[in-house]
């Protein structure tokens, strides 16, 4: 397979906090890799850097083949990225349809009507189009006219979702998007990127629901103190006895062998 992601070496430091300190991995075309850990491990300040919104310390970044490190969020974000963020950021005073229109490639356009009038009315109608065939795709076309302070808080991930799939990304990054969801929510949610994936749009989970991530990704990568700690497949990577202590501690995980003894 070709590889889609390509991070190596990645450092982000803050001052003396390495927030993410000589982190590799690959994520293979069409695939949808997991990136787990427990807080403060460095997984968001990892997208972070692949969508540009901190500096790199040292390292390199590549989409596609081509070398991402280096350019701007927008820039990023036209070639092919898109992405969710933890806390949900949907503008309360646009419905649900405007918002999800922001993350078309025109989306900006949304702001700007009066910017060449003819030119923002056609790029507001394809904008119009893919914002609502993504609403339609997470399951809230219904709510398009809604503002989004309205709804609840798992209808707002979706349209938070959408947004990021307005833009048909070729990488999507999605940043605990079950989170506040209902357990038959997050089957929903998983039973979509599974569908995503099947469709060849690769995916970077980041997610602490151990259960979902091994049901639904291919491969796993796992962070601890900003480090890789292990990867692989799903099921043995969540086996792995450094990453069992590193979700539950040291006595908990050595208490747990020894009452399997």
């Amino acid at each position: 397979m070709t590889p889609m992601l390509e991070v190596d070496d990645l450092k982000v430091h803050f001052g003396g906090v390495k927030a993410v300190d000589g982190v590799s991995f690959t994520v293979e075309q069409g695939s949808l890799c997991g990136l787990v850990g427990p807080n403060g491990s460095g997984k968001t300040t990892t997208i972070n850097a692949i969508s540009a919104l901190v500096h790199l310390t040292a390292g390199s970044i590549s989409v596609g083949g081509r070398v991402s490190s280096g350019r701007t969020a927008s820039v990023i974000a036209r070639s092919g990225v898109r992405r969710t963020f933890q806390a949900i950021r949907l503008l309360p005073d646009l419905t649900v349809l405007q918002n999800a229109m922001l993350g078309a490639d025109d989306g900006e356009k949304v702001l700007q009507p009066a910017f060449a009038p003819w030119r923002a009315a056609r790029a507001q109608r394809r904008a119009r189009e893919a914002a609502m065939t993504a609403l339609e795709r997470v399951g809230v076309a219904h709510l398009a006219s809604v503002r989004p302070t309205a709804l609840p808080y798992g209808h707002q991930r979706r349209v938070e979702i959408a947004r990021a799939l307005a833009g048909e990304p070729d990488l999507l990054l999605l940043d605990e998007p079950v989170a506040g969801m209902s357990p038959a929510e997050r089957i929903e949610i998983g039973e979509l990127l599974l569908s995503l994936k099947a469709d060849g749009t690769t995916q970077l989970l980041i997610e602490h629901d151990l259960g979902m991530v091994t049901r639904v990704c291919d491969f796993l990568v796992v962070m601890d103190f900003g480090k890789v700690i292990a990867s692989g497949d799903p099921v043995p990577t969540t086996r792995n006895e450094l990453v069992r202590e590193a979700y539950f501690g040291r006595k908990h995980v050595a208490a747990d062998d020894s009452l399997g003894a």
